[in-house]
């Protein structure tokens, strides 16, 4: 029997348009996604015997929106209101013969879906029912999203950037703790539930712009919190339009609206507002550790409003970030300790424009410029000033959004991002060109000069498309999301090396040189592509299938290349390379696959289970670690002293003898067959409703990991290594344990025998996740709102050197580097973490906030380096990660402010923020290397310290 074509059939209009796409997402070659940066309405409309009300109108209005929106309630009574722009909402319905029901203070957040489903009640469309409330439980998906609204963004005490932003999500765990913006001026590497660290985009209205360098999971944008209008934080259960599994940060800027609206604010704080620094004891006398405070002055101001109401609207910000501390641990020649001064500044530009009643189409223009004058070089915990970078940093972002309503039921969203940097790390003024970068990985020193200086003249674009169509009345509800994303990245560089090596000491011994092959100028591109699908297919009105696959491509190239001879011609020449096409050429699919459960119909709770994978975020650095013309070094034993410049004596490491290794893209290639890495994870939670808007929830988080890409040198199999227990006749002893061990003496003939191998590593297979977490959120609504989350979780497995899923640095054939590999607590693990945020508004307009959370130290990993191997000196763990840790981190941070309204639309608020309130100076990093100062603490958590602030907004 055919079913009724009144169920199936499209219109004419929706047909053409859905045949259209399908077409071109078939034969364009690129795929794609976005991620919402709007919410939903949708509902069914019974009357009070539950029979359903078809052809019923439905509207919605909002101050988000130039021009309500209406539809009308199919044959089952259901209808949608999809691609809603952030804000709260009024939903009216009427229908002949019932009363007219209006509900207003809808929340839509970014990619949440409230469900609204009256029961009419007879009577005279003229008659109106009222309802006041806003649904808490989106019982429609069972995407994971921490949202931080503008009224948490404004009133949390917080450092006021994305990465202490994140730190306030449950179960997130980051690389720095921020005291009152301490950490503002460095990014930090985030995870949560087991993501690996690093997986994170920057999505901009939904776009991700990330930098291309690196694995892909970084910025060079920093950015004005106070242009915000939300910042959603997406990290598990994603739909398939997220391409990844860990840290998705989705800013949505602020628009202008039909009333004039602005912000005005300004943060000051001094080390006349901080405690003193109680210094950390290292063998029983105090350390030098810490980053005080000596300045910080963050100040912003922002405009909105119509040019032409409900036609167009403008919106502008500008903000600008000055920081001063003192590096406790490195000291200046009279004793001193080094200050650090940062700066930033950022522009905002937004205009939209309403043509007709169903196109909207906005323009985004952002200006940051980071500037940091003693930036630290990576890898070392003790940087000397004339080490450090300067960093001078100008970056744009141009974005043009386009929303389309083609029917009331088919929808469609276009987006175009450009982003440009210029992301240069140069020497100190007064640092000359012969100054040698000296550093001792005993001691995790570096002095002289930076390891290497560079200019990174980065671009990317982005184009996406996505669509959305809904389809009642055929074997339940459907709302089908596609779309394609396609983007190109580029990410040159120009390398440095000060005389053209490094010296490396061994606890004031010397050890090696390490000889590069600068200068050179180094040129990967890649281009990433995606598509997917998904439908949202709800039965029986309290059931919904997430049912969604991702396809991603993904390749990374190189253009031709020509560098010049380096300082140490003999070693490497000029270089000239031809172009290399398809260096790694993938091409992914990935389910995405949930279910939503309403257990009582009512739309107050919610069980859901899902299945997904998720393949990982992927920079320049795969075609970087292969290209001949990338950085290179080749390393030698060092047999003597220095010259009277502290440089090394060419004679006494420049010799065949002493060749020891090499590493970079000349001496490296990848395997044909390379796999992406990728991970699955299975969640399965309950959210209920259980008073107002308040909500309680529990989640079991599992992932496991594979394919992940690690380093072999060819050249010498494990079979070439000779276990040995004694060194120059003296027993090898764990200097951790005490404990007598075993090292591996490379073959004599394969010293210095160097054909690195990037494959995947079965090995690394063992990775997993396990957790569960319990959250509570409510927003603001009688007088108070909370964000909470606690998490008991662990990750355990093979311990990588390197990139958490590219270790691109280690070598898996020294059995050396396996010793103590197995069974470690990996990354950011902490075993128990607790966030609580809140507010409460108290009488007389006075406020208060809360921003409180707890990690268990994170896991550490001792290292010795041993001398005396056929190989040269080698660098092993001598325990697994976690057997020892940090100590365990509580931070609690509280804002008190007072409200003055003058003509009841201008409010003046002056406040203070208490930072680190119980001063617990917690120790957060600590040498590892064995000797003299191991575990000698690096840094602690800032003192306490208070900032005030005056704010004025209307």
């Amino acid at each position: 029997m055919p079913l009724r074509s009144r169920s199936i059939t499209l219109k004419g209009q929706e047909c053409q348009l859905l045949l259209f796409l399908f077409t071109f997402l078939l034969l364009g070659g690129i795929a794609g996604a976005q991620v919402a940066i709007t919410g939903k309405i949708t509902g069914v409309v019974t009357d009070a015997s539950g029979a359903v009300v078809p052809n019923a109108s439905v509207a919605v209005k909002s101050t988000a929106l130039m021009t309500s929106r209406t539809t009308k309630t199919a044959n089952d009574g259901s209808y949608l209101f999809d691609l809603l722009p952030v804000g709260s909402y009024e939903v009216s319905i009427t229908a002949p013969g019932f009363r007219t029901y209006v509900q207003s203070g809808i929340v839509i957040n970014a990619g949440f879906t409230a469900t609204v489903s009256p029961k009419l009640e007879v009577g005279q469309v003229a008659q109106t029912v009222t309802v006041t409330g806003e649904p808490a439980v989106d019982v429609k998906t069972v995407e994971a999203t921490t949202t931080f609204d503008e009224h948490l963004l404004q009133n949390i005490p917080y450092g006021r950037d994305p990465w202490s932003t994140v730190a306030q999500t449950p179960g997130a765990t980051l690389s720095t703790v921020d005291v009152g913006g301490n950490q503002s001026y460095q990014q930090s590497t985030m995870q949560i539930h087991g993501s690996n660290p690093g997986e994170q985009l920057f999505a901009y209205n939904g776009l991700d712009l990330n930098w291309p360098g690196s694995n892909g999971g970084f910025t060079q944008f920093y950015t004005d919190q106070d242009s915000f209008q939300e910042f959603e934080v997406v990290h598990d259960n994603s739909p398939a339009s997220v391409p990844i599994g860990g840290v998705y940060m989705n800013m949505v800027i602020k628009s202008g609206s039909n009333t004039l609206h602005g912000l005005a604010a300004a943060y000051y704080s001094t080390a006349a507002t901080e405690a003193s620094p109680s210094l950390p004891t290292f063998n029983g006398a105090p350390v030098n550790a810490g980053s005080p405070i000596v300045m910080s002055r963050d100040t912003a101001t922002n405009l909105g409003g119509p040019l032409l109401r409900n036609k167009w609207w403008l919106f502008g910000g500008y903000h600008r970030y000055d920081l001063r501390e003192d590096i406790l641990a490195v000291r200046l020649k009279n004793g001193q300790p080094i200050v650090d001064n940062n700066h930033q500044t950022d522009t905002d530009l937004r205009s939209d424009w309403q043509i007709g009643s169903r196109n909207r189409v906005s323009f985004v223009w952002l200006w940051n410029e980071q500037n940091r004058f003693a930036r630290r070089s990576g890898g070392f915990q003790f940087v000397a000033q004339d080490a450090s970078w300067v960093q001078i940093e100008p970056a744009y972002i141009l974005e043009g959004l386009w929303t389309s309503q083609v029917t009331s039921n088919l929808l469609f969203d276009f987006r175009f991002g450009y982003n440009k940097i210029v992301f240069p790390l140069s020497a100190q003024p007064g640092v000359l060109p012969t100054a040698v970068p000296t550093e001792d990985i005993t001691l995790s020193t570096l002095i002289n000069a930076p390891t290497t200086t560079q200019v990174n003249p980065s671009w990317l674009y982005k184009f996406a498309v996505s669509g959305s169509y809904y389809k009642a009345a055929w074997a339940g509800t459907h709302n089908f999301k596609f779309g394609f994303e396609t983007g190109r990245n580029v990410n040159p560089y120009h390398y440095n090396v000060n005389d053209g090596l490094n010296a490396v000491f061994n606890n004031g011994a010397p050890l090696e040189v390490i000889a590069y092959n600068t200068p050179l100028h180094l040129d990967n591109r890649f281009n990433d592509d995606a598509v997917y699908l998904s439908d949202d297919w709800t039965l029986h009105r309290r059931l919904t299938l997430n049912l969604g696959v991702r396809y991603d491509h993904w390749v990374t190239y190189w253009p031709e290349q020509v560098s010049p001879a380096a300082t140490f011609a003999t070693l490497f020449p000029q270089r000239t390379f031809p172009a290399r096409g398809g260096v790694v050429d993938w091409n992914n699919v990935s389910p995405r696959i949930g279910l939503a459960f309403d257990p009582n119909g009512r739309g107050t709770s919610v069980f859901r289970f899902s299945y997904d994978r998720y393949y990982s975020i992927e920079g320049s650095q795969l075609a970087e670690a292969i290209d001949p013309n990338g950085l290179s070094t080749q390393t030698f034993l060092w047999n003597g002293a220095t010259d009277s410049n502290g440089i090394p004596l060419t004679s006494e490491w420049l010799q065949p003898a002493n060749f020891v290794g090499a590493s970079g893209g000349k001496f490296t290639t990848i395997d044909p067959s390379l796999s992406r890495p990728y991970s699955d994870e299975v969640a399965a939670g309950y959210q209920r409703q259980v008073w107002q808007n308040l909500t309680l929830s529990a989640t079991y988080y599992f992932r496991h990991f594979s394919d992940l890409i690690g380093r072999e040198n060819l050249a010498a199999s494990p079979s070439d290594y000779t276990a040995v227990t004694t060194l120059k006749g003296s027993p090898i002893i764990n200097g951790v344990t005490g404990q007598a061990m075993t090292l591996y003496n490379l073959n004599p003939a394969l010293v210095g025998k160097t054909n690195f191998f990037i494959t995947n590593i079965p090995l690394l297979g063992n990775n997993r996740y396990d957790g569960v977490e319990f959250d509570a959120n409510k927003r603001l609504s009688n007088r108070f709102s909370l964000l909470a989350g606690f998490t008991i979780q662990r990750q355990k497995g093979e311990f990588l050197r390197g990139g958490a899923n590219q270790a691109l640095g280690d070598n898996f054939n020294d059995p050396n580097l396996s010793i103590n590999r197995a069974n470690s607590y990996l990354n950011f693990d902490s075993t128990y973490v607790f966030k609580l945020d809140g507010t409460y508004q108290l009488p007389w307009n006075f406020g208060s906030s809360v921003n409180f959370q707890h990690y268990t130290g994170f896991p550490l990993t001792p290292t010795e380096v041993f001398r005396g191997l056929n190989q040269g000196p080698v660098s092993v763990s001598l325990e697994p990660g976690g057997v020892i840790r940090l100590p365990s981190v509580n931070l609690l941070d509280v804002r008190f402010s007072r409200t003055f309204s003058i003509a009841d639309r201008y409010q003046i608020e002056p406040l203070v923020d208490l930072f680190n309130m119980t001063n617990a100076q917690t120790v957060v990093a600590r040498v590892t290397s064995f000797g003299p100062a191991y575990l000698k603490p690096s840094n602690t958590v800032n003192p306490f310290l208070a900032r005030i602030g005056l704010r004025f907004t209307f």
